[in-house]
Order: structure tokens, then C-alpha cells, then sequence
């Protein structure tokens, strides 16, 4: 069992597009606002953005199927290896004929979610559930057939996504058990200006405890992030405070009112950098 909870700083982190600012889905919780924040992997300039970092996230905007179609990227992605970059993709669904291509990647970061509803109501994807749960199994299955140097799977929960209400977290829980993972990332719904969920309620602290508790007793591993993906202010620092009593494995940029408080009462915290999903 890891002792020390992990304090990670992302700012070693150059998150990358492959689609630039474009996607067909325009989620409820996004709407193509966090890829306006990305660079796009065709930028001229891209090496100088990994002069003083080591580390990449290739995401971008989804096709209608709910895929991130990095393969279309593929020599650029190989390109950022060869020189020794980690790279964390998020991937979304990954047609069968491109497994081989998630090879060159370290981790592989997959949103997962509990109902229809969900696909259909907040991500605008008309994909049946049982589709792309099958594809993961089937992905999942590849890997473990491959001997050499492969990528894990972490998986990400969303808490709150369905318009702030319970959103069949412990279903999505349940399949992930399925796939055996050694780490998962809990992000939390965030009020996103310009997006459907501006102006959304906080999700109640106690349900977040909730899902993390089932996802501890349910998957028995012990490395469970709070991801960076959650809201900021007060909030984050009663969140933070809240799983640390719980018992949680790291936390992602942590508030610094919770960093301030470990660091004066000499807890049993190491700091880290990078994306979760490696650490």
C-alpha cells in the first residue's frame, strides 16, 4: 500500500490537440471550450513548448463515433517519443484497426460513464453504451496479449456529470471493475463558462465520498487520484480536505490552503509532477 500521498503538479504538462478546436459533439461540459486551451499539434513551434517540460497529453475534440482520432496524427505523436516525451492520451473510443497505434503511448485515459443517458443527453453521441463498453473489453484484451512495453488503462469518472445529480457512478464503477485497473482518476463537474453547466450547482461533497468509498471497496487498489478536472475556490479546498481524511491516494494541483496545512504539520506527502495517469 502506497503511505504517502501524492501531491502532483501538472505543470510539467504540455496538453496537445489533435483536432485543433475542432470536435463534432460539443459536450454539454465542454463545448470545445478546454480545446481552445490546448495546442495544436500542427504548431509550427511545437518543440519549444517541451524545452523545460517531459511530459504530453494528446486529447482533442471528438468525432461522432466518440473517438479522438489521434492515429491521423500518428508521426507527430512518434515524433514527441523519439525524444523521450511520456505521453498520456485521451483516446475515447479507439477503432480495433488502431490498437497498434496506442502502443506508442504510456497511459491511455478513457472517460467512463454508467448510462445512455449520459452518452446521448450531456457527450451529444449516439453510440449505444454496451458498443463502447465492448470496445474497451476487446482493447483491453489486445493488451494483455502484447509482451512488451504496452500502455495501462486508467479509467476517469466524471462525478456530477449528469446535470449535477447522481450519474450512475457505481455502474460505471461496477464496469470497471471489469477491466482490472491498477489506478483510477475521480474528476468532478465543473461550472465552465460558456458551457451548458455555467451555472451548475456544487456537486454535495458527501456524494463525492460516496463514489470514492465505492470505488475503493469495489476495485480494492490503492492508487485512486482526484483528478485536475474539478472546481476551484472554497470548494476545492473543503474537497480536498474531505478525501484527504478519507483516505485518498493523490491529488491532482491541490488547493494550497491543503499543501500549506501538510507541509506545516510535517504529513506524509510526496510532491510529484506530470500527468496522474503516469504517476
Amino acid at each position: 500500500m502506497d503511505k504517502k500521498i501524492k501531491l502532483i503538479s501538472t505543470k510539467s504538462v504540455v496538453s496537445l490537440s489533435v483536432t485543433g478546436s475542432y470536435c463534432e459533439l460539443s459536450c454539454k461540459h465542454c463545448n470545445k471550450k478546454y480545446l481552445n486551451s490546448m495546442i495544436d499539434i500542427k504548431d509550427e513551434n511545437l518543440n519549444d513548448f517541451f524545452k523545460e517540460k517531459n511530459t504530453a497529453l494528446i486529447s482533442g475534440g471528438s468525432l461522432k463515433n466518440g473517438s479522438v482520432p489521434f492515429y491521423l496524427e500518428y508521426e507527430k505523436v512518434k515524433k514527441l517519443k523519439e525524444k523521450g516525451i511520456s505521453i498520456n492520451a485521451h483516446t475515447g473510443y479507439i477503432p480495433s484497426e488502431q490498437f497498434s497505434k496506442t502502443l506508442i503511448f504510456d497511459a491511455i485515459s478513457i472517460d467512463i460513464v454508467g448510462s445512455n443517458k449520459i452518452l446521448k443527453e450531456i457527450y451529444n453521441l449516439n453510440v449505444d453504451l454496451k458498443e463502447l463498453q465492448e470496445n474497451l473489453l476487446n482493447y483491453n484484451d489486445f493488451l494483455q496479449k502484447i509482451e512488451e512495453k504496452k500502455p495501462i488503462i486508467v479509467p476517469h469518472i466524471t462525478i456530477g456529470i449528469y446535470y449535477g445529480k447522481d450519474s450512475y457512478e457505481e455502474q460505471a464503477i461496477d464496469f470497471i471493475a471489469k477491466i482490472n485497473p491498477e489506478k483510477l482518476v475521480l474528476n468532478v463537474l465543473m461550472p465552465t463558462k460558456n458551457t451548458f453547466f455555467e451555472k451548475i450547482k456544487e456537486i454535495e461533497i458527501n456524494r463525492i465520498l460516496e463514489v470514492y468509498s465505492y470505488a475503493k471497496n469495489k476495485l480494492g487498489i490503492n492508487k485512486i487520484y482526484l483528478g485536475c478536472m474539478r472546481p476551484f475556490g472554497k470548494f476545492r479546498e473543503k474537497l480536498d480536505f474531505a478525501l484527504l481524511e478519507n483516505g485518498i491516494n493523490g491529488i491532482v494541483n491541490p488547493s494550497k490552503k491543503l499543501f500549506c496545512f501538510l507541509e506545516k504539520n510535517q504529513e506524509n506527502f510526496i510532491k510529484l509532477n506530470g500527468c496522474c495517469s503516469l504517476l
